[in-house]
């Protein structure tokens, strides 16, 4: 095989001259040998040459070497008489761009590898890879890299995403046809979105969370589409509510509870609550102002409280207990621990904390300290500790007794099967609630239909749950979007996914990219 189609595989434009294999890298001399060039003015064809000169590239590496191209070039004279330029440099269609000093397949495999990594970790692969560039000539890159046409999307997926958390978000839209992202929008203002619907009239079918700002926006710019409420937004809502609801309940659970354990004479140790007394008077402070009718809003100015926070102090009688997992897994030890108390009251300290290790516990000697202070346990001033039961941590928290209620029966373990049977025997509130949830559940994931959604409201309110009532009553206020949501196949699912990824790029760079930068590496990334 020739040396030209080896290095350049294009027929009769060039011709390689030489190869020189340096020290640290490869020399290729090559030279033009098209017969004519085109004038960059006139456009006719001109084979008078005027000069000679040398251009250098580079190129894509050899043999594991950087690989330098010298190209001799030619200019030529135009002969027309009417043109104003009569000498001009030769053109090349292929390899070698106008001013440009690498050669096209080298800058197509930078701007891949900008796109896929960034400028700094960029610059550290290309330095591996024997292609050396600088990270602003890789962002240079990116931001020169022709951008995809929008396609005639008709079936549209937005959802938001935090610039930064709790401080700015911007708007993702995915074509749910492709699954592919086709932009980003500054923010999640309904003008904003509804002037983007406006410039894409061909919009059928859109998909969105239940935000209200994309719902006034789709219904401004777009009024011709179908919108959609995403069902896993949804499912996350209502299990929002029967969090709300299980933190309720466990209060009045565990009063019950306590007061059976002490009318039958078992005294136990209970999990010392981890609030603080200044968490105590805030939460007086919230009852009393929830008690005169001040607003959920102007209370979180006054309390600098999350409006969340509040309306979950509503429905509770006392302030909720603070349930703190132990990474370094002491509650697995607890058995050994009242045992070794029991038969040793004058244990030390740090004599349990090497007993323990021996049984595989990997805490620190301060964590240990830390820890069984959570549990009701002290430690003087001699590290001697007092005899104190430990904690018996069976009974259920909210927090993981919600995800019992989503799951299929067949899917929990024996344990988790027992206590929600034990859960629903005790308390008529939760019984209700878990044949609501099953309910709904039922429609959306097999059913996938909207016919009972009238009657599951209705159910709803009649039910005497506040938490659920009051998310039906949210359902009525998007009601033809969520009955979309059951009777079509269209979901947010690609749009989260996208979301995900848009994330990681953003990560990756440390959240220091811009937004045309992350629209760019995001929609040029191959999915």
């Amino acid at each position: 095989m020739n040396a030209e189609k080896i290095i350049l595989d294009t027929e009769d434009h060039y011709r390689v001259v030489s190869v020189d294999r340096l020290h640290d890298c490869i020399n290729i001399y090559v030279e033009s040998v098209q017969a004519q060039c085109l004038c960059p003015n006139c456009c006719l064809p001109a084979g008078k040459v005027h000069s000679y000169y040398t251009r250098r590239f580079s190129d894509l590496p050899a043999f594991g070497s950087p690989c330098t191209l010298f190209l001799k070039a030619r200019k030529f004279r135009c002969r027309t008489d009417e043109c104003p330029v009569k000498i001009f440099t030769e053109r090349f269609g292929d390899h070698f761009s106008a001013y440009k000093r690498k050669t096209d397949r080298l800058e197509k495999a930078l701007c891949n590898l900008a796109i896929q990594n960034g400028g700094r970790p960029g610059e550290r692969l290309c330095n591996l890879l024997s292609m050396p560039a600088s990270d602003n000539t890789l962002l240079r890159l990116v931001h020169s890299a022709p951008m995809p046409e929008c396609p005639n999307v008709t079936e549209l997926g937005v959802d938001d995403w935090a610039m930064k958390k709790r401080d700015r978000y911007g708007s993702i839209l995915v074509d749910l046809s492709t699954n592919k992202p086709i932009g980003l929008l500054p923010d999640r203002e309904e003008d904003t979105l509804s002037g983007w619907l406006k410039a894409h009239p061909g919009i059928r079918i859109v998909s969105r969370d239940r935000y209200g700002n994309y719902r006034r926006a789709v219904s401004c710019g777009a009024p011709q589409a179908i919108q959609v409420a995403d069902r896993w937004h949804l499912l996350k809502n209502l299990g929002e509510a029967v969090r709300k609801m299980l933190e309720r309940e466990h209060v009045a659970m565990r009063k019950a509870r306590e007061s059976q354990a002490v009318s039958a004479g078992a005294q136990k140790a209970r999990i010392q609550s981890l609030a603080s007394p200044r968490q105590h008077e805030k939460f007086r402070q919230v009852k009393d102002m929830l008690a005169r009718n001040i607003p959920v809003r102007e209370i979180a100015r006054v309390t600098k409280m999350s409006r969340i926070t509040i309306r979950k102090y509503r429905n509770c009688d006392e302030l909720p207990r603070r349930h703190c997992t132990l990474s370094s897994g002491l509650g697995k030890h607890l058995e050994f621990i009242s045992e070794r108390l029991a038969a040793e009251p004058d244990l030390q300290l740090k004599q349990l904390l090497a007993e323990l290790q021996t049984r595989g516990y990997r805490g620190a000697y301060s964590t240990l300290s830390d820890g069984l202070a959570q549990f009701g346990l002290r430690c003087g001033k001699k590290q001697r500790m007092k005899k104190v039961l430990p904690a018996d941590g069976a009974f259920w928290r909210p927090s993981k007794a919600v995800t019992l209620f989503f799951q299929d029966s067949d899917k929990l373990s024996s344990p988790q099967q027992k206590l929600l049977a034990d859960l629903r025997s005790k308390s008529i509130p939760l019984d209700k609630t878990f044949g609501l949830v099953s309910d709904f559940r039922l429609m959306m994931l097999k059913k996938r239909s909207s016919r009972e959604l009238d009657g599951w409201i209705d159910a709803a309110n009649d039910s005497g749950i506040s938490e659920v009532a009051g998310f039906a009553n949210g359902l009525l206020q998007d009601y033809q979007a969520v009955k979309n949501a059951f009777d079509t196949k269209w979901s947010n699912g690609p749009v989260e996914g996208n979301v995900n990824r848009l994330k990681t790029i953003k990560r990756q760079m440390y959240g220091r990219g811009s937004l045309d930068l992350l629209e760019r590496r995001l929609i040029l990334t191959p999915s």
